[in-house]
């Protein structure tokens, strides 16, 4: 029953760190070409910069600096290895989007081992935070109306 609740709890955190990745991933997946870069993205933020922007899951769980580099790392590394895969033409779509979600899903598992147990349950509590607000955003909203087909 523990481990189960365990599995769970990793799943959701695991869940939300790969929204973290999915907006470069999508990007570099609908185009060949690079996109251009505007201000924002010309140049990386500073990490104190970085550590003002820091929300979602991430929130309130007070990193050590050992943890955020080691974090920083993960992150520069998977997202090498996503650059790789995307620029591969020997693979099919279909290869990529299995190995990018191989790669995300280890990069996961290797930024759940940095957290101690009380920042893995303040990132499940942001998770649930995050989601619960999705909802009510989504409810606030006109349903879209269908095309007729």
């Amino acid at each position: 029953m523990i481990r189960n609740s365990i599995t769970k709890q990793i799943a959701v955190a695991a869940g939300f760190l790969a929204l973290t990745f999915a907006p470069g991933i999508s990007r570099a997946q609908s185009s060949s070409q690079p996109p251009a870069q505007d201000q924002s993205q010309a140049a990386p933020a500073a990490p104190a910069q970085q550590e003002g922007r820091m929300h979602g899951a991430m929130k309130g769980l007070n990193l050590t600096d050992d943890q955020k580099a080691q974090m920083k790392t993960i992150h520069e590394s998977t997202k090498a290895q996503f650059d790789a895969v995307n620029k591969d033409e020997s693979l099919t779509a279909d290869q990529k989007e299995a190995k990018i979600h191989q790669l995300r899903h280890s990069a996961q598992a290797q930024m759940m081992k940095l957290l101690t147990p009380d920042q893995r349950e303040q990132m499940k509590a942001n998770v649930r935070a995050q989601r619960a607000a999705h909802r009510e955003k989504q409810q606030q909203q006109p349903p879209q109306a269908q095309p007729q087909g």
